[in-house]
């Protein structure tokens, strides 16, 4: 199958949002760079139509409550909660045939993303056997 989210810290499988807001579910995109679990994501990201190559998929974006930023830990404790639960399986469905290679990662807001109102976590899959075409949304989602 593929590992879920082992988003904690010094995990390296998240990525700190920036020009990342502009994603939704469902988008596809490529970030012109090797998304690798050691190593941050470039903070831009090129959406693109899922039929074209692409290396990610989002599946779910959660907006965390307004109020002071809750700290790393707390939004990576978040992230990894909602990017592996049910928001997972509602997009690609209870019984999917992904790839061994498919990993999960997110997006996440930092402290100075956060005081530009960027409260949103974007979860996504990414094939570290390159680029693929089509979509993993279940027929159902």
């Amino acid at each position: 199958m593929f590992a879920l989210f082992l988003g904690a810290p010094g995990t390296g499988q998240a990525f700190a949002a920036a020009d990342t807001d502009d994603i939704e579910v469902g988008d596809c995109f490529n970030t012109g760079a090797e998304i690798k679990a050691e190593a941050p994501a470039p903070l831009s990201v090129d959406i693109v139509p899922c039929e074209e190559p692409h290396q990610s998929e989002v599946f779910a974006v959660v907006t965390l409550p307004g109020g002071p930023y809750p700290g790393e830990t707390k939004v990576i404790a978040t992230a990894d909660e909602k990017c592996r639960g049910r928001e997972l399986f509602d997009y690609i469905g209870a019984d999917p045939e992904l790839p061994d290679t498919m990993r999960g990662y997110y997006y996440y807001p930092r402290p100075d993303n956060w005081a530009d109102g960027d409260r949103e976590i974007s979860c996504f899959l990414a094939d570290s056997a390159g680029p693929s075409t089509g979509s993993v949304r279940a027929a159902t989602s």
